[in-house]
């Protein structure tokens, strides 16, 4: 079912309407859609990265970032992401840990952030998620480990496919 929208009329600096106007001719979309996306990105996502006081890194600085930690502090800077930040940034978006909340997270994530592109398979026993990311060999053991501590507090366990740009794993 689709969203309900709705009428209404916001006074814009002349300087910031004429950027949303280039950027909507750019994307081939009209300055409403532009504007409705920017709110969407506000209302899903920031609003809860700012109570967070999560930050948004360029991707090749995080990547720089990988490639110069050890593989060990790789994998316990990521596990503590993911069973701390990880876990009270799905609670503070949807209210409850639970495994759908969880999954809401990643492609939510994925359409805000820009870090991997998420891709579902449902099964009949299992559902398969792909996580395409650009990081490379370290990049797939950060997000591997950070899988882990989110479903570690879930009492679940994903069995993990490999690859090295993507994270492949079915619950």
């Amino acid at each position: 079912m689709p969203e309900k929208t709705v009428t209404s009329t916001f006074r814009l600096d002349e300087k910031a309407f004429r950027t949303l106007q280039e950027d909507a001719k750019k994307q081939s979309i009209s300055v409403n859609t532009l504007v409705n996306q920017l709110i969407l990105s506000y209302a899903n996502y920031d609003r809860v990265m700012k109570r967070l006081q999560m930050m948004k890194i360029p991707a090749s600085t995080f990547k720089a970032i990988l490639d110069s930690a050890s593989d060990e502090g790789i994998k316990q800077a990521a596990r503590i992401t993911g069973t701390g930040v990880g876990k009270t940034f799905v609670v503070a978006m949807s209210g409850a840990f639970t495994l759908e909340n969880v999954l809401e997270g990643f492609r939510t994530s994925a359409s805000y952030i820009n870090a991997f592109e998420y891709n579902e398979f449902p099964h009949a026993d299992r559902i398969t998620i792909t996580l395409t990311h650009q990081f490379g060999k370290k990049g797939t053991l950060f997000i591997e480990e950070w899988i882990k501590g989110m479903f570690e507090a879930l009492h679940l366990e994903p069995k993990f496919l490999p690859a090295e740009d993507a994270v492949i794993f079915e619950i």
